[in-house]
């Protein structure tokens, strides 16, 4: 009996290190590594006995890293960018597809996706002295109020020229997507009933009905020909703020509207693209263990810190019929992991050294 024991002890002890070699061979991951892919790039050229396919594709590997560019980089730093020569863009580029392509009237037009390596933007970003963002996309909800500070009249939705011309202004590059309230009479009465104390309300009652984490208070003040912008903003749990002056704007000028609209946007993504900054420089260590038993949970939270964007690293220090503890390295604080973990919804123990994952 002791006998038959030791031999289910020394077999199980095999059996864990082959385990343990498994999991350090495959379940290491690089968040640089990942491609960062760039979709619907559209390229249409004449089609003559001068075509060449070969330009075609160096046009969408152009197209598409001008646009990826843009949506990790803020507004202010882009200038900082040096242009790329095609060469360099190629050497950037891990795979590309053509999605679609015809020829219509002597033209040829086509789709492609194209796939840019993680770690070698980055690089190239910080090259150029420069930080850049995670490309992450937001959904949040926008209330847009516009008040006449003289009349003390309230221009709501429909009424409101701001939000009637809102989608007529986007790019390629823009990560934000909003939306907007339901035409709703309660709504404007609440508004109107706290409109001389309407940049201190916190508006708890209309975005309430909506569910969304992330929200703008977009609110016009005009006076004459003068509009101040004021923007309360919340994007994951952070709390912001724009305040700005325009002089001689003329609301009546389409051209003058669709301007202002796409510089408030603009001020919007940069707000995201600052809580979206990646330093591959930086790397805070996270010791972290799992029951090695729920195979289920190991296979979820492993394939969970492949498609993490802050996470560059992670590994196995230790392994036994208990427990498996991974060490992590993550590109920011420790408060924003357990965020990230939470929408996966990974609830996690941190009131030890090593924190443990239920």
């Amino acid at each position: 009996m002791i006998l038959f024991k030791k031999k289910n002890y020394f077999y199980l002890y095999i059996f864990f290190l082959i385990l343990l070699f498994i999991f350090n061979k495959f379940s290491t991951s690089s968040a640089y590594g990942k491609n960062l892919t760039v979709s619907n790039v559209k390229i249409n050229e004449t089609y003559d006995l001068n075509f060449n396919k070969s330009l075609v594709i160096d046009q969408a590997f152009t197209k598409a890293f001008n646009i990826l560019i843009y949506k990790i980089v803020e507004k202010k730093d882009r200038h900082k960018i040096k242009k790329a020569t095609i060469d360099q863009i190629k050497s950037l580029v891990d795979n590309f597809s053509i999605v679609d392509e015809k020829f219509v009237n002597n033209e040829y037009q086509s789709e492609f996706e194209v796939q840019f390596n993680r770690k070698k933007i980055i690089n190239y970003v910080e090259n150029n002295n420069v930080v850049s963002s995670l490309p992450k996309i937001l959904k949040t909800f926008i209330l847009p109020i516009l008040i006449d500070t003289e009349s003390n009249e309230l221009y709501y939705l429909n009424n409101n020229i701001i939000s009637n011309n809102w989608n007529k202004e986007s790019k390629r590059y823009f990560l934000i997507e909003y939306i907007f309230p339901d035409e709703d009479i309660e709504d404007y009465i609440i508004i109107k009933k706290n409109i001389s104390n309407i940049e201190n309300y916190n508006f708890k009652e209309i975005i309430g009905k909506y569910n969304l984490d992330n929200h703008i208070i977009l609110i016009v003040l005009k006076t004459n020909d003068k509009l101040r912008i004021f923007s309360k903003m919340k994007f994951e749990k952070q709390n912001m703020l724009i305040n700005k002056t325009y002089d001689k704007v003329n609301l009546k000028d389409s051209k003058i509207i669709n301007n202002l609209i796409f510089e408030i946007k603009e001020e919007y993504e940069d707000k995201w693209k600052s809580i979206n900054k990646l330093n591959a420089s930086i790397s805070l260590p996270i010791t972290l263990a799992l029951e090695s038993k729920n195979t289920k949970l190991i296979k979820k939270f492993e394939n969970t810190l492949m498609n993490m964007d802050l996470v560059s690293d992670f590994k196995i220090e230790k392994f036994n019929n208990k427990e498996i503890v991974y060490k992590i390295m993550f590109a920011s604080s420790p408060n924003k992991f357990l965020d990230e973990m939470l929408l996966f919804d990974f609830y996690i123990n941190t009131t030890n050294e090593v924190w443990n994952l239920k």
